[in-house]
C-alpha cells in the first residue's frame, strides 16, 4: 500500500467546498421562501399600492443577495500550469508560483490561506474552496495541494 508521498503528483488540481456550496444553496432558499411569504403576508390592500418600479427595485435586492450567496457558494481552487487561481466569489485572483510561498489551515481556521510573497514579507489570501468544515477531506484538499506546490517549484526560502 503506497502512501501520499509516494504517489505521483497530480499536473492539475481543481477544488470546491460541498459544504459551503450547500449552505449558499439553502440559504438562497430560505432567502427566496421569506420573501415570497413577505410579499403574501403584507396583504393585497398593500401589494396593490406597491408601483412596479418599487416591486422591481425589491426583487432586484433579493436576486442580488441570492447572486452574492451562490457566487460564494461556487468559490474554486484551480492549481495548473505554474499558477494558482482561486475564485472567491465575484474575484478572481491568479497567482504564479514563483509568488507562492505555502498553504496554511489551521485549527480553528474557518477556511485555507495562501501564502503570498509580497514586498513587505508574506500576505495571507483567502481560499474559501478548502474549508475546515469538511475534516479529513478538507486536510487532505490542503495535503495534495502542498505537494503540488512543492512539485512546481513554490518555497518559503527567500522570504524574509
Amino acid at each position: 500500500m503506497s502512501t501520499v508521498s509516494e504517489q505521483p503528483v497530480p499536473s492539475r488540481l481543481s477544488y470546491a467546498s460541498p459544504p459551503a456550496l450547500m449552505t449558499s444553496v439553502v440559504l438562497s432558499i430560505v432567502l427566496l421562501s421569506f420573501s415570497f411569504f413577505g410579499w403574501w403576508a403584507i396583504g393585497k390592500d398593500i401589494r396593490d399600492q406597491v408601483t412596479w418600479p418599487q416591486a422591481a427595485t425589491l426583487l432586484f435586492f433579493v436576486l442580488l443577495m441570492i447572486g452574492i450567496m451562490l457566487s460564494i457558494g461556487y468559490s474554486r481552487l484551480w492549481a495548473d500550469g505554474g499558477q494558482v487561481t482561486i475564485r472567491n466569489g465575484p474575484i478572481v485572483r491568479r497567482y504564479p508560483i514563483s509568488e507562492i510561498a505555502g498553504l496554511r489551515l489551521r485549527s480553528g481556521e474557518a477556511w485555507a490561506s495562501l501564502l503570498v510573497k509580497t514586498d513587505e514579507g508574506l500576505k495571507r489570501k483567502p481560499v474559501l474552496a478548502i474549508q475546515s468544515l469538511e475534516g479529513e477531506a478538507g486536510q487532505s484538499k490542503v495535503r495534495e495541494l502542498r505537494r503540488w506546490l512543492v512539485a512546481n517549484g513554490a518555497t518559503s526560502k527567500d522570504v524574509t
